[in-house]
């Protein structure tokens, strides 16, 4: 929960007194342990291990956290979820490249995914805040008619 606080929005977390330093240096150490790790399986399978070996996969990566619904703005997602989404891509290379399609296609169907999911969050989000606003605003109303009324009648 406080990843997703301080990912969202890190001045409230701060407000409410969450170490952000602290949480963010924890994050940072995560993630290179289970980078350590994923070079070690690297090694183990393929018995070297060269700078040239990850090269050309961000767009997928990129392409599998984002249909897996990872939020690229922060605040939101799932390990389940960018799991499933590297699944889902991986299918699709793989699909795509049985069938014959040139990289330059494979690429273009990957960049034309993260559009379409990145403007559906969006949208998502925007509809939703939008809906939230306005059920505050109805509350407020409700709350504030029958307060203003009476602060109203007792003033001269």
């Amino acid at each position: 929960r406080r990843f997703y606080a301080i990912g969202s929005n890190p001045e409230a977390a701060q407000l409410i007194g969450l170490p952000i330093k602290g949480v963010v240096f924890l994050a940072f150490v995560i993630c290179g342990a289970l980078s350590g790790l994923g070079g070690f399986m690297l090694l183990a399978r393929f018995g070297n291990i060269t700078v040239e070996a990850g090269r050309g996969l961000e767009l997928s990566v990129v392409a599998a956290v984002v249909v897996g619904g990872v939020n690229v703005f922060g605040g939101s997602g799932t390990v389940s979820g960018a799991m499933l989404g590297a699944v889902m891509i991986g299918t699709l290379e793989q699909s795509l490249f049985r069938l014959g399609i040139s990289e330059f296609w494979l690429d273009a169907v990957l960049g034309l995914l993260i559009l379409l999911a990145v403007a559906s969050d969006a949208v998502i989000l925007q509809r939703l805040r939008t809906l939230w606003g306005g059920a505050e605003m109805k509350l407020v109303a409700k709350e504030a008619g029958p307060a203003s009324g009476e602060q109203g009648a007792s003033r001269p």
